[in-house]
């Protein structure tokens, strides 16, 4: 999986890599990719898949964004049921970089870039 890090508010895509044998030929219809978070598995997010390369066996979801949290991933094909995803897990955070200005007025009233 690529990236294993995502922001919880900007969009994104995440590329997963089968094994070289994966026994079938793979089609987007045939795959279906949520994740679930580990702090409260009843929330869960579908990722949609937006492109397959079948040679390079991979898939690549588009991620829009959830709660900061690490979530399980959880890949299922039509005939070949749950891939085994158990060492996957996808960090969703967010950290301030910086901000400015750096100082303001004390009653207020400045505008802040984060």
């Amino acid at each position: 999986m690529s990236p294993t890090s995502l922001s919880p508010i900007l969009k994104g895509e995440v590329t997963f890599t089968l094994q070289d044998d994966f026994p079938f030929t793979i089609y987007s219809a045939d795959f279906s990719v949520n994740v679930t978070s580990q702090s409260d598995a009843s929330y869960m997010k579908r990722m949609r898949v937006i492109s397959i390369d079948d040679s390079a066996k991979t898939i690549t979801c588009k991620f829009g964004g959830a709660v900061s949290s690490l979530y399980s991933v959880s890949i299922r094909h039509s005939e070949y049921g749950l891939i085994d995803t158990s060492a996957l897990i996808l960090e969703v955070s967010s950290e301030t970089q910086s901000f400015s200005p750096q100082t303001g007025s004390i009653y207020g009233g400045t505008l802040i870039t984060i």
